[in-house]
């Protein structure tokens, strides 16, 4: 990778996690780069063409403009639309850029694909057009705006759900006239993550994402923020494990996917609410200056997204991961006989929290769109017989995104 090339893989990764972003990937049918950074987390699919691109001033002004216009821009829409057809061509195989591993993806009849251009050395008297350009929606970015956006939308379903308002905003015969992304994304926050319906045409004024920033609601905001890494570091966690082939206990790593892939899609704010559940579970509280221990050995939570949670708590941290483990698999079929309309589980099995002390994870998936009658019976009496979840306290807890 070039330089510009690697500070965008390293945005992305910090972003959408290293399990899911791919640098440089390879197309078998010739062997070259299909495009300068992919991004795979089903159902979406982010194209991404870098570029880096200084004009020299030759003193006429059209003259650089265009020159600007077919190194950084036409350029970029050529290598994401022949991305695009390659992945949708049974006949090639898309590669990790070593050649090691397949990239799968996802059903073409689900997939959803978002066209990005990054464009470096961009000067501000040159355009950055955006839209369709005749093969679908391509979204243009530079090097201040990019960082700034990512660092703001930083889950995968943060970002596209930006990208969607944004197409649909354009899409519909709406215009808006900016002078840089960031005002563009301050509108889009303000606005309640969406943008105005009740106009056709707006200018933006210029350095609202500077004034939004500073607002004190905007940094209680991000103090809040800092406990969701704690989700963000779990996925890693294993990610790592995983690619190092250090996981114990699995014997289907799609399952180990699935469960990191439903993660993945819990927004920033779900991260924050699952995250502060989650701490308080396992007994870790950073804002009381004596211990407290846990209050329950498992607990169920209902995310926004529509996955059921269930966390188990090893408050003796007894050695036999197997038995922990098939009482995790058992408590879900439980939380599932709780939440019939969800369809899916995921499992986290963890120990009580020691200052100082390690700690292991236990992770499973369960996906069950159906649950007859039979399954309701039989589960009926099992949670009877184990006690699992037969009499629960039930809370509601309340977040707000900008706490006052």
């Amino acid at each position: 990778m070039n330089i510009s090339e690697k500070i965008v893989s390293d945005i992305c990764k910090n972003s959408f996690l290293s399990f899911w972003s791919f640098p440089n990937p390879i197309r078998t049918d010739d062997n070259k780069e299909l495009t300068d950074l992919l991004i795979v987390n089903d159902p979406y699919v982010i194209i991404i063409s870098v570029k880096a691109i200084n004009i020299k001033h030759s003193g006429n002004r059209e003259v650089d403009i265009q020159r600007w216009q077919n190194k950084a821009i036409e350029k970029s829409y050529k290598q994401i639309y022949g991305a695009e057809r390659a992945i949708l061509n049974f006949h090639t195989d898309i590669l990790t850029f070593d050649k090691k591993y397949s990239i799968k993806f996802p059903d073409p009849d689900k997939m959803k694909v978002y066209r990005i251009g990054i464009s470096f050395g961009r000067r501000e008297d040159f355009p950055l057009p955006f839209g369709n350009q005749g093969k679908g929606f391509i979204h243009f970015f530079d090097q201040q705006s990019f960082p700034i956006l990512l660092k703001e939308l930083d889950t995968i379903t943060d970002f596209v759900d930006y990208l969607d308002a944004k197409e649909k905003f354009f899409n519909s015969g709406k215009n808006a006239y900016f002078k840089s992304e960031e005002d563009l994304l301050a509108i889009y926050l303000h606005q309640g993550r969406k943008f105005p319906e009740n106009i056709d045409e707006t200018m933006i004024q210029e350095n609202i994402w500077e004034n939004l920033i500073q607002r004190d609601e905007f940094y209680d905001r991000k103090i809040q923020e800092k406990e969701s890494y704690i989700w963000d570091g779990i996925i890693e966690v294993f990610f790592r494990d995983m690619s190092q082939e250090q996981l114990l206990l699995i014997n289907d790593f799609y399952e180990v996917e699935q469960a990191l892939r439903s993660m993945s899609k819990e927004s920033r704010f779900n991260r924050m609410a699952l995250s502060k559940i989650f701490l308080d579970f396992i007994g870790y509280y950073e804002d009381i200056i004596y211990y407290k221990k846990p209050e329950v050995e498992s607990r169920i939570v209902q995310s926004k997204s529509g996955v059921v949670y269930v966390f188990l708590l090893d408050k003796h941290r007894e050695n036999n991961r197997e038995i922990r483990s098939n009482k995790l698999k058992l408590r879900c079929f439980a939380a599932k006989n709780m939440f019939k309309e969800d369809k899916k589980i995921v499992r986290i099995a963890t120990e009580q929290y020691i200052k100082g002390g390690g700690y292991s994870f236990d992770l499973y998936y369960m996906y069950l769109p159906e649950w007859s009658e039979e399954d309701i019976k039989f589960f009926d009496q099992m949670q009877k017989d184990l006690s699992y979840f037969t009499n629960p306290n039930i809370n509601k807890k309340h977040f707000d995104e900008y706490p006052k």
